[in-house]
């Protein structure tokens, strides 16, 4: 009989032989590792321009728990996503073989059932994120616009749905490059945009200095429950600037802790910065707290701007995997030409997809609330679950080890329900003074 490890899932054993048989073509080709012409210099480029944009939101996050809560939510997430990524990675290079993706590498481990489960949180989560980045995106051109109106705000438009649709458009092009390896100037590009404004929202904090009431206990509300709801929320936001294990099997694992390092140092300063400026009164965006102010205009545009080019190509990052994913199944179809299926997915799917991500974004524009949804819902399948359950099916740690595992799983599905109850009640409670193709 053959051994069986947790659950009864395949041992070590069984799955070295499931990756010897590739040869025989008894498991798909889909599942190994394809020649990489990314390097992991590219891989930070590609993980920082991906979730950098989480900072816009943490000054926020930090002021729903406090001082004390917020810092140690944040260093304590920074933390378990470090570790269960290196869990990942470990589990990814089955008997010297690399998986090609996170789903071939839970197919190869975990089988097929837990690989559709994946597939299905995995996807819906880069799609909510591309949601995300066209709301970040048609806010940063609302913001640009605003600096040229009169006094009484005249002379100028700024009709949030409007930057939507022209973020969609510019989105459609982008869409049309074939693969991530493409996109490798352009998120190098995002990546030195992402530490500009960062940097600027930084020193225009400083500068600001403590000139609004910030404390222990955060942003008071008028129930507890709201409060509570709030924190939830904040949670999910704070897990959001960290999600970035759906797409770190497709980039150079050696990219992860470089990333992990440059990240958390600029969430750390840009959240205690912009809590200590604003206050409990610190915008959703830490980025529009600044528009209005006696900042310079010129700077406050370029900041702006620089957040929409960061944008540009994070969408892509996120996208690109859907798009590779489904286009995969599409040209499989047996009597489809292969050229034809691709050609027709590219131009058809991704600009139906381009548009519909556009109109959500115009329907659901509360960034805070959102980007907690999507931290929380992918949180844990993701960044935790398949990690730790992985790395036990396949390296078989000791009990002591293995109880800590699963104690760290529990606890992080506990905040992971949490947080999504509180996005649900706060999206709730803001769409009900929201017109949509308003004003």
């Amino acid at each position: 009989m053959k051994a069986m490890d947790v659950e009864g899932s395949p041992a070590k054993g069984d799955v070295e032989a499931s990756v010897k048989s590739v040869g025989a073509g008894e498991v798909t080709p889909d599942l190994y590792e394809n020649e990489r012409h990314g390097s992991w210099v590219t891989g930070v480029f590609h993980i920082i321009t991906a979730v950098v944009a989480g900072v816009l939101s943490l000054s926020y996050s930090i002021a729903q728990m406090g001082w004390i809560g917020g810092l140690l939510t944040l260093l304590a997430f920074a933390a378990i996503t470090w570790y269960t990524t290196f869990l990942l990675s470990e589990a990814c290079i089955v008997n010297g073989v690399r998986q090609r993706t996170y789903m071939s590498a839970v197919r190869t481990i975990m089988g097929d059932v837990h690989c559709r489960i994946l597939a299905t949180v995995q996807y819906f989560n880069l799609f909510l994120t591309a949601i995300a980045y066209n709301i970040t995106g048609a806010t940063s051109m609302q913001n640009v616009a605003e600096t040229y109106c009169n006094a009484d705000g005249s002379g100028c438009m700024t009709k949030y749905w409007v930057f939507c649709i022209i973020f969609g458009g510019i989105q459609l092009v982008l869409s049309q490059l074939p693969n991530m390896d493409s996109l490798w100037i352009v998120s190098a590009i995002g990546m030195l945009s992402s530490f500009f404004y960062s940097f600027v929202a930084l020193a225009l904090a400083i500068k600001q200095g403590n000139s609004h009431t910030s404390d222990l206990s955060g942003t008071q509300y008028d129930s507890s429950s709201d409060k509570m709801f709030a924190v939830f929320n904040a949670m999910g936001a704070i897990v959001f600037a960290y999600s970035f294990s759906f797409i770190m099997v497709e980039i150079a694992d050696t990219a992860v802790s470089v990333s992990m390092v440059i990240i958390t140092g600029f969430y750390v300063a840009v959240a205690v910065s912009g809590y200590a400026a604003f206050g409990n009164d610190v915008c959703g965006n830490i980025i529009t707290c600044f528009v209005g102010s006696d900042n310079p205009v010129g700077l406050i545009r370029a900041t702006n701007i620089f957040v929409l080019i960061h944008m540009l190509p994070a969408y892509q990052v996120f996208s690109q995997p859907l798009f590779e994913f489904l286009q995969s199944k599409i040209t499989g179809v047996k009597g489809v030409p292969q050229w034809v299926a691709s050609i027709s997915f590219r131009i058809v799917f991704r600009s139906f997809y381009v548009v519909f991500v556009a109109f959500i974004a115009v329907c659901l524009p509360f960034f805070s609330d959102i980007v907690g949804l999507i931290g929380a819902i992918g949180f844990w399948p993701a960044t935790v679950f398949y990690p730790i359950e992985m790395y036990i099916r396949y390296k078989k740690p000791g009990r002591t080890a293995y109880w800590l595992l699963e104690a760290l799983n529990v606890f992080c599905f506990i905040i992971t329900i949490l947080a999504i109850a509180g996005s649900i009640q706060l999206i709730v409670v803001d769409s009900g003074d929201y017109e949509v193709f308003g004003n």
